[in-house]
């Protein structure tokens, strides 16, 4: 099971169309929430307009998968303020696989980490995470580790992002 130790049996389940489960989603951030939280000094209609457009995005499970971002470029001002969000969430993929092969071996850990990272592109990281419980019920794997790694990342990646650039968004966006 863990790194010295016996090898951790995988079960196998079902990737398509995963029920998130609400104890998982509940310890999870929501990016889309954490970016207007971040950027709640912007003015009430503008917030407004930003959550219809994270609401457009959102898969019917409530995440924000990468699939439906993948229209809008790093940087992308025409595209609006959700170029923040790409930005925002780049490193996710990374974060999630890396969690969910924690202590796996590599031979296990390559296929693993490709269907979990297939699961988050399509269905979002609420989803992906339940996968990896459900098929790691021995991993000894903690959602708060996940939900901690995800805040900090975004943290660290809006920290870079400078006020004329949410500015410019903005105002590119509704020409």
């Amino acid at each position: 099971m863990g790194i010295f130790g016996n090898r951790e049996e995988l079960r196998s389940v079902d990737t398509d169309a995963i029920s998130v489960h609400p104890a998982i989603a509940g310890k999870l951030p929501d990016a889309g929430e954490f970016l207007l939280r971040q950027l709640s000094f912007l003015h009430e209609d503008s917030l407004r307009e930003l959550a219809a457009e994270i609401a457009r995005v959102r898969h019917p499970n409530g995440s924000i998968p990468r699939r439906n971002l993948k229209a809008i470029g790093l940087r992308d001002w025409k595209s609006g303020p959700l170029t923040h969000l790409v930005w925002m969430t780049a490193k996710d993929m990374i974060v999630v696989g890396v969690w969910a092969t924690l202590t796996l071996s590599r031979r296990d850990s390559r296929q693993f980490e490709k269907t979990v990272v297939a699961i988050a592109e399509e269905q979002g990281i609420a989803a992906a995470a339940t996968w990896t419980m459900l098929s790691r019920p021995d991993g000894n794997l903690h959602i708060e580790s996940l939900a901690s790694q995800l805040e900090d990342s975004w943290s660290e990646s809006l920290g870079l992002i400078r006020n004329g650039e949410i500015i410019k968004s903005f105002e590119k966006w509704r020409r």
